[in-house]
């Protein structure tokens, strides 16, 4: 999370040096996209997911020529190792220079609570699940932590974290851990998404998330530790 607020903060200014160093595509950048992820790789070198919502420029910036030229100059003003990912926005393509709202057509209520969630990426779910029925609060505190998103009286919450973060050799796999079998021990179950899975699958995201929320409503409140579809909940022991 830290990396991906570095780079929305620095968006700006990195967008004007581009523009200096090469107008046509500092232009092109300005207008249609906008960092969804960011994650540091184990061998120090960083992702930087870029959600673009035109098409044609979606198109253009994946060429091999633009895709190298894009990467080449933010090595250039970061002065460090950066690999570049052009990808889809999460609310989808709209037209240059207006960014599609992940939280378009939900009550004002609840796109004030998704607003205060995060970036473009987490909103969408939030968005999604509101859709469903299911409301959560946002940066919850448990203990020492906080959740991304948790319905505290079931005690049930989601953590999305990285753009594909599930190797858990990576730096900090042993304070996640540790992480959730505190929380585990407190009877909450913590569903783990990466920002790929969101992005490219978040209805089977949002789908797991109900089976949990059914089957402790079922139970009559926080309770056991069930397995959904196959994957961990990384609030089992």
């Amino acid at each position: 999370m830290a990396e991906l607020q570095r780079f929305v903060w620095e968006w700006p200014s990195l967008l004007e040096i581009l523009r200096d160093m090469n107008p046509s595509l500092g232009a092109e950048l300005a207008r249609s996209t906008r960092p969804i992820e960011a994650e540091r790789r184990p061998d120090g070198h960083l992702l930087l997911v870029l959600g673009c919502w035109v098409a044609a420029d979606r198109h253009d910036l994946n060429s091999p020529r633009v895709h190298e030229t894009v990467e080449r100059s933010l090595r250039q003003v970061l002065g460090e190792p950066l690999e570049i990912l052009v990808t889809e926005w999460p609310a989808g393509d709209g037209t240059p220079d207006n960014p599609p709202d992940p939280l378009a057509g939900l009550p004002d209520a609840l796109r004030e609570v998704g607003a205060s969630c995060g970036g473009a990426l987490v909103r969408s779910f939030f968005a999604e699940a509101a859709r469903r029925g299911i409301i959560f609060e946002c940066q919850y505190p448990v203990l020492n932590y906080r959740l991304d998103f948790a319905l505290p009286r079931l005690r049930v919450g989601v953590e999305i974290g990285g753009w594909g973060w599930r190797a858990w050799t990576r730096p900090g796999a042993i304070e996640r851990r540790e992480r959730e079998q505190r929380l585990g021990a407190e009877g909450w179950t913590v569903l783990w998404f990466t920002g790929e899975e969101i992005l490219y699958h978040r209805d089977q995201a949002v789908d797991e998330v109900e089976r949990l929320v059914g089957q402790r409503r079922a139970a009559g409140g926080a309770g056991g530790s069930p397995r959904l579809n196959g994957r961990r909940s990384w609030g089992e022991s």
